[in-house]
């Protein structure tokens, strides 16, 4: 990463439950936007699930933003994150991460 120190795509399931969470850090960031969104598996495809996108942006160094999706149906899931960084010189670097696959049986 150029700007970014870290970035993380994090998705835990229970049950029917998914908790979503995204985090980034940078030493050089004066802004950090992240736009988070479930997906579930579709063949070969990945369809963003309904009612389950959220967008934070903080004018700090880190962001750490959690939500949760419930009433999920069986299938694969999985988190993207998409992060834009901006640092001092008004550089800018977007980054997307996205989390480990998760089952619901």
């Amino acid at each position: 990463y150029d700007i970014a120190t870290s970035a993380l795509s994090e998705l835990s399931i229970s049950g029917t439950i998914a908790s979503c969470r995204s985090y980034s850090y940078s030493s050089t960031a004066t802004k950090i936007k992240v736009e988070q969104t479930l997906q579930k598996k579709s063949f070969l495809f990945w369809n963003d699930v309904s009612n389950a996108a959220w967008t934070k942006t903080v004018n700090t160094r880190v962001i750490d933003f959690t939500n949760s999706k419930s009433n999920l149906s069986s299938g694969t899931y999985r988190l993207m994150s998409v992060f834009t960084l901006t640092n001092s010189n008004g550089e800018i670097e977007t980054i997307t991460v996205y989390s480990n696959e998760k089952i619901i049986s």
